[in-house]
């Protein structure tokens, strides 16, 4: 059976990813390689057993029970009793689906939401970062993940994280705080409070942030759920960074996940005598990035030039004292400098900017986005922009 014909082309894919969601057997990888085999789940409803076949992980008794399952199941009618019970999710077959989560092997079928609906679409325009670690950080925990999680905000980075107590509290509060945007990705329905002493955040997230999560309303907190988390606050985010976490954490797991997923992994080092501190030096000790201060995110993030550590003298090999340096900064594209160039000497609005260069707002905001990560322009109250 399929969708009606009169329908949307993607409300009709998106009735098949719900449908292939709801199949026995059907995982997110298995999911995705269907979708990737034939185009597009709708293909997949309509191809035949042995095609169904030809598609990598499905043999005969889950083919079999594929095949049976599309006899009795309607897409588009599940799709109308699904969304009187769920209206607030969306598939892949939706624009505002995040793409930088589809990239991943395994990205959710179905991801509730709850919250700014804009910020879905600014992780097309803006850079993104998970910052996890352990529920009981030290006092040097607390400060770091705070100051990173402030000069995230202050450069309009979406500072992503998993609610849960320790460093995505303060990650998340932070962020709130200095008027940055946040992103919270639930193990429990996006309608569930958990841990409970997160009520007060949870509220400023629902009204200010994005609150995701691949579980219905309803669901309740499960042990298994969180480390399938994890990936998604890996797959949402650009970079990761765990700011103190022991040999045994949840944090190490969403790290290995960003690296597997070719995202840029970071950490913060601290103390051999502090146990929390064991998980983010073998993850140093293992490749990831080390946190020499609260520029190292931003500048490796957008392409401002590396800041070398405030105060900090570096020997060279013949022994004398060298001053840090700047690297150079990277060439701008030509959209960028169309966009620097249309900047009046006085402070202009987006607005502005838009009639005077010509482009989409979306194209126009995202490179301004990328210009003030540069340092090259500064957002002034109003959403107005002078040159830096």
């Amino acid at each position: 059976m399929s969708g009606s014909n009169s329908s949307p082309p993607g409300m009709v894919e998106r009735a098949y990813w719900l449908a292939w969601a709801q199949a026995k057997g059907l995982g997110p990888i298995l999911l995705k390689r269907l979708c990737s085999h034939f185009g597009t789940l709708s293909a997949a409803w309509h191809a035949s057993g042995a095609e169904l076949l030809e598609v990598e992980g499905i043999g005969l008794g889950l083919g079999s029970g594929l095949v049976e399952y599309r006899q009795r199941v309607s897409p588009s009618e599940l799709l109308a009793r699904y969304e009187q019970q769920h209206p607030n999710f969306w598939t892949p077959a939706d624009a505002e689906y995040p793409t930088l989560l589809y990239e991943i092997d395994d990205p959710p079928p179905i991801i509730f939401y709850r919250g700014r609906l804009e910020l879905a679409s600014a992780l097309q325009l803006m850079p993104s970062v998970g910052v996890v670690g352990t529920r009981n950080p030290s006092d040097y925990g607390q400060r770091w993940t705070r100051r990173l999680t402030q000069q995230l905000a202050h450069h309009d980075v979406i500072v992503v994280s998993g609610l849960a107590k320790g460093v995505d509290r303060y990650a998340h509060q932070q962020t709130l705080d200095s008027g940055g945007l946040t992103i919270a990705v639930l193990g429990t329905g996006v309608d569930q409070v958990y841990p409970l002493i997160n009520r007060d955040l949870y509220d400023r997230i629902a009204h200010q942030g994005l609150l995701l999560s691949e579980y219905p309303n309803g669901t309740p907190p499960e042990r298994a759920h969180f480390p399938r988390r994890n990936r998604i606050i890996a797959g949402l985010s650009r970079a990761v960074v765990v700011t103190e976490a022991p040999a045994r954490s949840g944090a190490l797991i969403t790290a290995q996940l960003a690296n597997d997923y070719g995202r840029d992994v970071f950490a913060v080092p601290g103390s051999l005598d502090n146990l929390n501190s064991e998980g983010c030096l073998e993850l140093i000790n293992q490749g990831a990035q080390m946190i020499l201060n609260d520029m190292t995110l931003i500048a490796a993030l957008g392409q401002l030039p590396q800041i070398s550590p405030a105060g900090l003298e570096v020997s060279g090999t013949n022994g004398s004292r060298n001053r840090p340096s700047h690297s150079p900064a990277p060439p701008l594209s030509p959209a960028m400098a169309q966009v620097l160039v249309a900047i009046p000497d006085d402070p202009a609005t987006l607005d502005q900017l838009v009639a005077a260069i010509a482009q989409p707002t979306g194209e126009v905001l995202a490179t301004l986005v990328q210009l003030e990560l540069l340092g090259l322009v500064t957002q002034l109250p109003g959403m107005r922009y002078q040159r830096g």
